[in-house]
């Protein structure tokens, strides 16, 4: 799996709602929030990831990412049939942290092209990282009922279950464990599945899944860091039970 296709994202970094987890999760680059010159500046003074930076680097970015949607929004409204100006506005104000703009935008492609299947997996990753979990849900499903063997969807389809409140880790593994039916090799399920079965105590199960990991890719270099967070998990629940 190439590192170009996919990134960690620091649950701080990931528009600040993973941050309870306390977690790295894996998450396709397509879906991951904006570079952490314009997310991190945001939510270094205090501000919402979507609301623009007011100062220093990270805001000169901020505004000149917002520029560039702004004149694709412009091309797009004057051609409101024209498919590929609404995709490149929604993209721009992705681009820029503008996710409700976003969705605005590539909701209208996706009236143009209903059948377009990158356009549908857009607006799950555009509704997820917006903290629209379930709408993101929504859209990941539909997605799924064109292309069931599509793991780095239903990875995607996994996280929206675990980051919304309630979280609902188990729903999260069974999907990953789909996905991992059809392609044993996914790194992202690999990865992510590791981490929810540690956050539902399952710790026997997330180490042979590591084990997984590590067979597939030993040089796969964030395991150190799955495994100290496995090892932590593991003593804090001997803390609080320690009789268990």
């Amino acid at each position: 799996m190439n590192r170009e296709n996919f990134l960690f994202a620091a649950v701080g970094l990931l528009l600040g709602y993973i941050v309870a987890f306390h977690l790295v999760v894996y998450v396709n680059q397509n879906h991951a929030a904006p570079a952490a010159g314009v997310a991190g500046a945001s939510a270094a003074e205090g501000l919402p990831a979507d609301h623009p930076s007011v100062s220093g680097e990270g805001g000169a970015e901020r505004r000149q990412l917002l520029a560039d949607a702004e004149r694709a929004a412009g091309e797009a409204r004057k051609t409101p049939d024209d498919f590929d100006a609404q995709v490149k506005a929604g993209e721009g104000y992705f681009r820029a942290g503008s996710f409700e703009d976003a969705i605005d935008f590539m909701t209208r492609a996706n009236k143009l092209r209903p059948d377009d299947y990158s356009t549908v997996v857009r607006l799950g990753n555009f509704y997820s990282s917006a903290g629209r979990f379930e709408d993101a849900a929504r859209w990941y499903t539909a997605a799924l009922a064109k292309r069931p063997e599509d793991c780095d969807a239903r990875s995607e389809l996994a996280l929206t279950f675990f980051l919304r409140k309630p979280s609902q880790p188990e729903r999260a593994v069974g999907e990953l464990r789909r996905c991992l039916d059809k392609d044993p090799n996914h790194v992202p399920s690999l990865h992510n599945l590791a981490l929810m079965l540690m956050e539902t105590k399952q710790y026997a199960e997330s180490e042979a899944t590591l084990a997984r990991l590590e067979k597939l890719d030993p040089t796969y270099e964030d395991l150190p860091r799955l495994r100290e967070r496995l090892r932590a998990a593991r003593a804090g629940a001997q803390q609080k039970s320690p009789t268990d």
